[in-house]
Parts: structure tokens; sequence; C-alpha cells
């Protein structure tokens, strides 16, 4: 690691010292393979053992972005990314446990990536298993409230401006070392984060 790299990370540590939980943030889209990839195998087999420390932000958003005020949408894998972006933001706001979150993303891209060829596939059966009214999904998603959700999903990725999805944010700010490492080992790094606050909190 290069000298300068050292004390921007040891004040990033310092200031999550100072907090309570961890707060985690995760830039990602729906039919991004990288983002699918550590949901699978990063985000959903430890958040349940992580969640009591850390308080965790989902955006469905990615590189997309916006035309007239969200009239339209331009997303990175195509109109198809665009629609369950915006499923999954209807879907979020409506369940408010963080570990069901994860559980109902992990289901919804599995199955969205294999039906992404057919019209009729909403996530239906993740709403189900997530004890959501698909109706009520649906209504969002047809209407206003559907397009507000993804505006503020842009908001809050733009104002990163990521440069690979899925991007990882600890505490608001980006670090390009613990994106680099939450890739390959989530557990470890929000391990790290809250040894301090949270001693003895990761049994391997």
């Amino acid at each position: 690691m290069k000298v300068t790299h050292v004390l921007p990370l040891l004040l990033f540590f310092r200031e999550v010292y100072l907090e309570s939980k961890l707060n985690v943030e995760i830039l990602f889209e729906s039919l991004c393979p990288d983002s699918l990839r550590f949901i699978r195998e990063q985000l959903h087999p430890h958040l349940k053992e992580l969640a009591p420390y850390v308080n965790l932000k989902l955006v469905p958003f990615g590189k997309s972005a916006s035309l007239e005020d969200g009239t339209q949408f331009i997303c990175q894998h195509g109109p198809q990314e665009c629609k369950g972006n915006r499923i999954m933001s209807c879907a979020l706001e409506r369940i408010s446990d963080q570990t069901l979150q994860v559980d109902y993303v992990n289901c919804f891209m599995t199955i969205f990536k294999r039906g992404k060829h057919n019209p009729e596939e909403f996530g239906q059966l993740c709403a189900m298993q997530s004890g959501l009214d698909i109706n009520d999904v649906m209504k969002c998603y047809n209407t206003n409230e559907g397009t507000i959700h993804q505006l503020r999903a842009e908001d809050d990725t733009v104002r990163i401006l990521p440069k690979f999805i899925p991007t990882v944010l600890y505490n608001g700010e980006f670090v390009q070392q613990l994106q680099d490492e939450s890739l390959l080992d989530f557990k470890g790094v929000v391990c790290r984060l809250i040894s301090k606050n949270f001693p003895g909190s990761c049994l391997y």
C-alpha cells in the first residue's frame, strides 16, 4: 500500500469508531452480473449475522440515468434493467426489515435474470415470499411513485459517481481499498470496522 493511502484510511477508521452502528450502502443494478455475484456470495450469506451492527441501504440504480425529470430512464444493461431497478425500488420501500430486504433482492435478481426475456416476470414469487402484495408493488411501478423512488436512487448514486457496480459505501464514504476488499470478503471488512464498538461481534 502506498503511504499516501494510509492516512485517509486511518482517519476513516477513526470516524467509524465514533459511530454506533455502521452505515452500509450498496449501489447496484438489477441485471449486473457483478451485482448479482456480490449479493449472492457476499451480502446475502452474511447479512443476517451482521444485521444487529449495521444500518443497510440498498440502492438499485447503478450506471443508469434519467431523462426529462424521470420521464425516461436509460440503463447500462438495457430497458429490462430499468424495469428491474424500478420494481426493486418499489418493493424495498415496502420492506422495513433489512434482512428481509436482502432476502428479497437476492431472490428477485436471481429470478429476474432467469426470466429477463419474459415480459410477465415482475418478481411475483419473491414478493409473495416477502409478504408483499404484488398488486401494491405494481401500482407503485406503474405510477409516479416508482419514478420518485428511482429519482431518489439516482441522487444517492450520482453523489458518488461510481466507476464500478456494485459499489459499497461505509458511513457514506467511498474508500477504494475497502471497496476492493468488500467484493471478496464483505463480512471481513464489516467485522473489522465494527470491532471496536462491538467487540466479539463476529465469530468465525
